[in-house]
């Protein structure tokens, strides 16, 4: 990829990418688009529940949607989108890829369910039974005692199943026997996190606390030496980027590599479990962790390398690979081109990022308010 100085890389941010936002994307794949509110509004309607919301209000949402002005707020909603337009299984995944940067979790049972039945052409009425029927319910325990065993576990490869190896024999499925048996077969290692990406996220982000890899020893390390979550979050992965609620003054490309961009407290509850680990925070702490060390290689140039172990991690969690027509990846690659010996991946991220906001840099120790909302604005 052609390396562009920062004034270049803001000029092609605003003017000549091509962004597939949710309304082009979601028009391309139903192929259909001069019926395509009108279908929506009906199918989705019929999904509410009685009284919890009035076809007009529907309509009204569907509307913000085709215009840009929004997209769905949730998971569920895409769900119920891929279901109306009746998407198959393939289609449902590169909607979701766009839309929430995660693929369907084949870990997760409600997810796994919805993508049999898609991909069979069952009704998302019927998806939900079997959701009753076959979802939580039918793992071990609880929810939480779910999660807290997740926790305990979810640092050991050798005790978790991993996405890929589920996802690869859920394609294999055929029959309504076939899943529940699958159900049955794999109740032990549903959870509703994506392990592997917490591996990851836990050795690069240990890296950042302590200088060494998860996997060391700490205690030859001075408690006055570790960093809290908190103070790596801002200095290593803030970036400064600014933190105000209010978006209306930023551009679409400003909005999206704004977007999942983690804040201290989103950090902390990744690392608690109490929230999943997404694709945007996976990718800093790759570019704050120099990819915990990459020696220069023989075949391929530097940034190719890098491309590379950053597009296996990806897809070892289940997450799109980069894409350069999307903002935020095409700053990450461009990161990767280091203009001189002293330079950081990080440090160019950072400056390109306060060239596009062009906002006061506000140092990176200072203290975030409470009120900060979960974008981190």
């Amino acid at each position: 990829m052609e390396q562009f100085n920062k004034k270049q890389i803001i000029e092609l941010l605003n003017s000549k990418i091509q962004i597939w936002r949710f309304p082009r994307l979601l028009k391309e794949l139903d192929g259909d688009a001069d019926t395509l509110q009108v279908r929506l509004t009906k199918k989705l309607s019929s999904y509410e529940l009685q009284g919890s919301e009035n076809r007009e209000q529907t309509a009204r949402k569907i509307r913000n949607w085709l215009a840009g002005k929004n997209q769905p707020a949730n998971r569920e909603e895409l769900f119920r989108i891929c279901f109306a337009l009746g998407f198959d299984r393939e289609k449902t995944e590169t909607l979701f890829l766009s839309a929430d940067e995660n693929s369907i979790h084949y870990r997760n049972p409600r997810e796994l369910i919805y993508a049999f039945c898609l991909e069979k052409g069952y009704s998302y009425p019927l998806a939900l039974e079997l959701v009753q029927e076959l979802g939580e319910e039918n793992m071990s325990g609880s929810r939480l005692e779910n999660q807290a065993k997740i926790r305990k576990t979810s640092d050991t490869d050798s005790t978790q199943t991993m996405t890929a190896s589920i996802r690869d024999e859920f394609k294999r499925l055929d029959t309504l026997d076939d899943l529940k048996q699958f159900i049955q077969k794999n109740r032990e290692t549903f959870g509703y996190h994506h392990n592997t990406a917490y591996r990851k996220f836990k050795v690069m982000l240990s890296y950042l606390l302590t200088g060494k890899s998860d996997h060391e020893s700490y205690s030859n390390i001075p408690r006055e030496k570790r960093y809290s979550i908190e103070r790596a979050t801002e200095e290593y992965l803030r970036m400064g980027l600014p933190y105000q609620k209010k978006s209306g003054h930023y551009s679409k490309v400003e909005k999206i590599i704004k977007r999942h961009w983690p804040s201290p407290k989103m950090v902390q509850e990744m690392y608690s479990r109490k929230r999943d680990v997404n694709r945007k925070t996976l990718l800093l702490l790759y570019l704050a962790t120099e990819g915990m060390g990459v020696s220069e290689p023989s075949e391929t140039s530097f940034v190719q390398e890098h491309c590379q172990r950053i597009d296996l991690m990806l897809t070892s969690c289940g997450m799109p690979l980069l894409n350069p027509h999307n903002p935020f990846d095409y700053l990450v690659m461009q990161s990767l081109h280091l203009e001189n010996d002293d330079d950081f991946m990080s440090w160019k991220m950072e400056r390109i990022l306060k060239k596009l906001f062009r906002e006061p840099y506000q140092p990176s120790y200072v203290a975030v308010g409470e009120n900060e909302d979960e974008n981190g604005r």
